[in-house]
Parts: structure tokens; sequence; C-alpha cells
């Protein structure tokens, strides 16, 4: 009887405070200006009596209470008021005025015209439609005349879209795991302050609120989040924070038919389809006495239109693997492989490292691009799990712990031909040559060298008729008598700054027509016209050791050398061709990866020796908290006595 008491009573409460306030329910399309407008009440007020209006956006589904009405009787039409230092459109309605501002300290406000499409408000006012829909929900059912709608303003200074107070801007890469770090809070604070990530995940471009670190108490688990009651809240107040009606909450709480007590715990149910991914984050290496690899990269097999580059190198670096990891197996390691594929999202990285049991991998490769490699290293933070990105180099990388980072960047190839360059200076005019995309890279070169050489006269230039050996014309009388006209030419040295073919080809035409004896020529990254092993090249390579080129890339396989001859040997064995880039890489990092592995898999205290693999030299560093390789190859070619190999490093 007592508990058919409580819940009467706690009805009859309920239903009295909704007599005593007029409530609304939000549908599709609703607006915070419209509903006040309907309701005759001002958006200050309808937003004061509704606080979480304040840190969201409204949503369908809302039930808000309607204040008493407030203002002055007008006529009904639309007129523009200036309010202190605000623009703000004024519409009188009944005897309510409602205020819309044009803008505030984050966004300007639009009202909708006819003829406006969301396509052409993203052109006129350069934002993503994500970021636009994501800021304005009622845009998803579509676009009306009338809608006041929400746009981030842009700095003054840079004229770039200003992140609105509270909130933060999904970029590529960014997971669950990775923002609740980043904003010091646990992956449930985040879900519980994003309701529209638990149906959709993150999305590129759109908008999410940033969670205040201990607003809520509450745990998601089991299809529910579970909220500890606080001293001082109410039904109505926790209806609110999770957005659930009363009918919901009553139905999965019965005992709240007792009334509501400090200290309860209570089931609020997730929304259908909710899809909330938890990393578990006490990921620790297991040792079982083998090696276990984990390859991460996007083979797109679920999603048939997903890249076809992406494919082709994931393929041919997962080939490459295989053979490194079966020549090594003759040495007595005992190495298990694990291939995964992440279709470049790091959405479903999360989710694979969620789902499996990381722990028992002693090295993770992959995932291939910097912002998914990122997020994964994050996940595997004081795993002691060794994560080793292939292809990235990216700076920020060296932010990371327990990584290898095995591509060395086009700064190091840099520094090489500046080590080559000032070892061998003499005082000629040095001419740097480049493209407007190597152009920063060119200007770094240009200022290491400048460094090393103090006194060096050297013009950075973009136009290759600018690239030219100066000389002069003398007489010169023979031993008959006779006077003939001498051409000398100046000391120059050039370098090409660029791995753009058709510029290396013009490079490579112009340093030909020059004079030899007084000529130095590099190259910063590797062109087709260097290629010393091309049989279609013959003619150009026969110049370059003429003039005595030297140049320096990531990545050549020294033919000549008696390992890299039984390593292409087995790769023509298995695919009848010679290994491309991709397929070399592979090689190498699986190889010099397992190669510097003890049984148990441990490897970041044994990368202190210089390694040369198949195409790529291995010289670790400590850059930060990370390893970096910064082996480069330099190839100095040259005319050589007898039939031995150019010099390759």
């Amino acid at each position: 009887m007592k508990k058919t008491f409580g819940l009467l009573f706690l009805f009859l409460m309920s239903g009295l405070l909704f007599a005593q306030q007029k409530t609304h329910k939000v549908q599709p399309q609703e607006t915070v200006y419209g509903i006040s407008r309907q309701y005759g009440v001002t958006q200050d007020d309808l937003v004061e009596a509704n606080p979480f209006l304040k840190e969201r956006v409204l949503q369908v589904g809302d039930e808000l209470v309607i204040p008493g009405k407030s203002g002055a009787q007008g006529d009904g039409n639309i007129k523009t008021k200036q309010d202190g230092n605000i623009n703000a459109v004024v519409t009188q309605v009944e005897d309510a005025q409602v205020y819309i501002p044009k803008e505030d300290t984050n966004f300007i406000y639009l009202e909708i015209k006819p003829k406006q499409t969301i396509y052409s408000l993203t052109k006129e006012y350069e934002i993503s439609e994500e970021a636009l829909k994501s800021l304005n929900p009622q845009l998803k059912d579509g676009l009306k005349a009338g809608y006041i709608i929400r746009i981030p303003k842009k700095s003054n200074r840079t004229n770039e879209e200003v992140i609105p107070e509270g909130m933060y801007k999904v970029k590529r890469g960014d997971t669950v795991y990775s923002l609740s770090k980043m904003f010091n809070v646990n992956s449930d604070e985040f879900y519980i302050a994003n309701p529209d990530v638990q149906l959709n995940g993150l999305i590129v471009d759109t908008y999410i609120h940033i969670p205040q670190k201990g607003k809520n108490t509450g745990v998601i688990q089991d299809g529910f989040i579970e909220h500890k009651v606080k001293a001082g809240e109410t039904i109505y107040s926790i209806t609110k924070l999770y957005r659930v009606s009363f009918e919901d909450l009553l139905r999965f709480n019965p005992e709240l038919s007792e009334g509501l007590r400090a200290g309860m715990i209570l089931k609020i149910p997730l929304r259908e389809g909710a899809d909330i991914i938890k990393v578990d984050t006490k990921i620790k290496r297991v040792d079982d006495g083998k090696i276990n690899i984990a390859l991460i990269l996007p083979f797109h097999l679920d999603n048939p239109s997903g890249s076809n580059v992406e494919k082709q190198i994931s393929t041919d670096i997962l080939i490459g693997a295989k053979v490194a990891l079966d020549s090594l197996a003759y040495t007595g390691k005992k190495i298990n492989l694990k291939v995964f594929d992440s279709s470049n999202g790091a959405q479903k990285v999360e989710t694979m490292i969620a789902e499996n049991d990381f722990s028992q991998f002693d090295a993770v490769v992959g995932p291939l691009f910097a912002s998914n490699f990122k997020s994964t290293a994050i996940m595997l933070s004081g795993s002691g799990i060794t994560v080793v990105s292939p292809i990235s180099n990216s700076e920020d990388l060296s932010e990371l712990e327990n990584v290898l980072v095995v591509t060395a960047s086009d700064k190091d190839v840099a520094d090489a031909i500046v080590n080559e360059v000032a070892g061998e200076y003499k005082g000629e005019q040095i001419l740097v040559l480049t493209d407007t995309r190597n152009l920063e890279l060119a200007e770094y070169f240009v200022d290491n060298l400048k460094r090393k050489a103090s006194t060096a006269n050297i013009n950075l230039i973009q136009d290759i008729n600018q690239l030219r050996q100066q000389s002069t014309t003398v007489d010169e009388r023979l031993s008959d008598g006779t006077v003939v006209e001498k051409q000398l030419f100046a000391p120059l040295v050039t370098v090409l700054v660029s791995d753009n073919n058709s510029l290396g080809n013009q490079y490579v035409d112009k340093i030909k027509e020059m004079d030899a004896e007084n000529l130095k020529a590099y190259g910063v990254k590797f062109v087709n016209a260097y290629d010393v092993y091309s049989e279609k090249n013959k003619s150009n390579i026969a110049v370059l050791k003429n003039i005595g080129v030297t140049f320096a890339t990531n990545r050549l396989v020294n033919v000549y050398g008696k390992n890299e001859r039984i390593t292409l040997q087995k790769f023509l064995d298995l695919y009848c061709e010679i290994p491309n880039e991709y397929r070399q890489l592979g090689f190498d990092v699986f190889y010099d990866l397992v190669d510097r592995m003890n049984t148990r898999g441990d490897v970041l205290n044994n990368l202190s020796s210089e390694k040369t693999r198949l195409s790529t030299k291995f010289k670790y560093e400590k850059r930060g908290k990370a390893h970096v390789n910064t082996g480069v190859r330099v190839i100095r070619l040259f005319t050589p006595l007898d039939e031995s190999p150019d010099e390759v490093e």
C-alpha cells in the first residue's frame, strides 16, 4: 500500500509540476527562435527556463519548459534595432519581443531566405556541410525559408573559422579515446555530453561539445547510463541532463516510486542503435616467448569504393613483409603475424583495438597515415607495445612513446646533401633549383647550408632558365704564334631540391651542357633521371658519372650487394618481378624490426646499430619520446677505373 501511495504521490507531484509549467516537445525542424515565437516569449527567457540550451543546441525530442510571457505588445512586424553594440533583429509577437542577435562572441545568425540552399550557404560562408548541420540540427531534415541558423565567426586577422567556445571541430584521425585524453575526461563523460556521437560516431568537420570534467557521474555499461544521484538533483533535472522522458526513467527505475534519494543508482537507457566503443586503458604486453606482430593497413576489403591506390600499397607492403618473415624464419625465430584491415578509418581502428586482445602483440606496424597512426599509438601508450610507422614521418609523431618512425624525413635527406656540399665547398657560386611544392624544403636546405658555409654565395631559383654557368672568352696564343679564343667557365655548384621527374630531366639536360671540370652537381630527393639501374637512362648516367653527381634519397637498392642480390632473387622466384618501392618498404620494415628483436619480442633496447637492408638505411635517433630513423642513402656517381660499382651509402 505504501509503494502504491508513493507512486501515486510521485505522479501527482509530477502532474502538479507540469500543470504549473507549460511544456513543449521539440519536433523535427523546430528551432529555439520558432518555439519562442509560437509561445510569445523571448529566446533569452526560453533558454533561462531550460539551462541545458546554454551548453548544446536544440534536439528533436527535447521537452522544453515554456516560461510565462514577457515584454510589450507590438504590431507583429520584423524590425532592426540597435541594442548596445550588438545588431539584432527584433520580432514582436502578440505581447512579446523576441531578440535574434545578428552575431555574438562565437556566431553570426542568419534568417534563411527563399531559394537559399545548404550548398549555397557552404560556398558563401566557406563552411563544410558537416559543420553547418552539426551546429544547426534542424538542417538534417532540410532547409526552409525563415529558419534562423548560426555560423561560426571568422577571425579578423586570419579569416579562419573561429571554433566556438566550449566546442571542438572533429579532425581526421580523432577518436573518442584520443579526444577523451585531450579533454582530460573519460569516454563515458564524452559520450554523455555528445549523444549524436553515440549513434553516428565522430564525423570529420562536425562540431562536438567539450565535456566538463566531473559534471556528471554517469557510467555507460550494458546499454544504460548508470547515474548516481547527487544531493540537490531532481527527477526533472535528471531528465533534462540525459534527455530522457519521465516515463522511460520510471520504467527502468521502478524504485523511484519510493521517491528520489541522494546515492541512488539510476539506469538511463541509451538511444536505440547507440554504438559505444570503450578501449581498454590497461593493455599490457604479454611475454609468451614468441614474436607476435600486428599489421594494420587499409585493404578496404568491405568497401568496394575504397581507394585503389591504398589497396595496392597495402598489398605490396604485405607481400614484402611475407618475404622478409620467410627469410627470418630460417634464423630460428618464431614469428606470428596477424593482419587487420583499417579501411583508413580512425574509428575502425579504435573498434579493432577495443574488440581484440592487443596485449598479445609485441609490435604493431601501421596504420599508414599520420592521423590514424597517431590515434593508434595513443591508444597503445603505456602498453609496452612498439608501434611502427612505415610511411608517415610527421614531426608530431615524436611526441609519442614506444614509436618507431621508419621513413627518414625530407629534412634528413636535405641534411645529407648539406654535409656533402659543405664538405667540398671551395668558394663557388651555388644555385639551388626547386619547384613550388618543394620550396619550403629548399629554403630549409639553403638556411642549413649557410650555417655550415657562412661565406657561400647561394641563390635559390625556380626557373630552369636561370640555371646557367658563367663564362668569359679570352685570347690564347699557341706555341706556333696562332691566337685562338678560349672560353673560361666559372666554378659552379648546382643543387636540385625536388622529386619532380619533369624538372629532374630538365636539370640533367642543363648540367650536361656545362663544363664538367668546373661543375659540382647534387640532388636532394630522387628523380628518374638519376636511375643508375635503368637501361633507358644509360646515356644520362654516363654524363652524370663524368660530372660526379651526388644525390640523396630515402630508398635505393644496391643491386651489386650480395645480400641484396639474394633478396631480389627471392622476389623473382616468388613473384617473377623485381620488387617495387612498397614491396621493398614492406621487406625492410619487417626484416629490420624482427632482426633487432630478441626471442621475447623486445626491440627498443637494440636500436643503436646502423643497418642497411634491401633499400633502406636504418640509423635511429631518439627525438622526443619516439625513435626516428635518420638513415639516408647517399649515392656518389663517378667514372670507375674498373668494373666496381659506384659508391652507395
